[in-house]
């Protein structure tokens, strides 16, 4: 690879961390796309992570926080994590410190769905509000929770 092209890469990069986070995986995907080599990869985000442009921990919270503002259960955030390369262990730790009530936050995703309709369901309407929060991510003792406090 010639400093012309190097430089453009770098830039490239910049241009897209002043615009949102993105994760070390995400970038290198973006990188392997602009058939940049393996090496220049990672010396460049080495380069970012040195100077902060690059921040698993700030990534991660933010990641987060995204998904718990869109009532989004712990079991769809560790999944859609596991698709943008953060570290399992570190995803933990994060969701630990932000101390989140996973039972009353599945309570805010049924009601914020389901709060117009009547209480009486049959069998078919509670079995499509399950899928629904299970969708969302939550578990069966928290589902359970939500669906009786309405």
């Amino acid at each position: 690879m010639d400093d012309k092209l190097k430089q453009k890469l770098k830039n490239y990069v910049l241009w897209l961390l002043g615009r949102q986070e993105y994760s070390r995986r995400e970038l290198t995907l973006k990188l392997q796309q602009k058939e940049a080599t393996e090496e220049f990869i990672e010396t460049l985000l080495d380069w970012c992570e040195k100077h902060n442009f690059i921040n698993e921990q700030r990534y991660c919270e933010g990641f987060v926080r995204k998904h718990i503002f869109k009532c989004h259960g712990l079991k769809r955030i560790q999944s859609e994590a596991m698709g943008k390369g953060i570290d399992r262990s570190l995803l933990g730790i994060v969701v630990e410190e932000l101390e989140v009530d996973w039972f009353e936050l599945a309570q805010d995703a049924y009601n914020k769905k389901y709060s117009n309709t009547p209480a009486d369901l049959d069998y078919k309407d509670k079995a499509k509000r399950v899928r629904y929060l299970m969708y969302r991510g939550f578990s069966y003792d928290e589902i359970n929770f939500a669906m009786q406090a309405q």
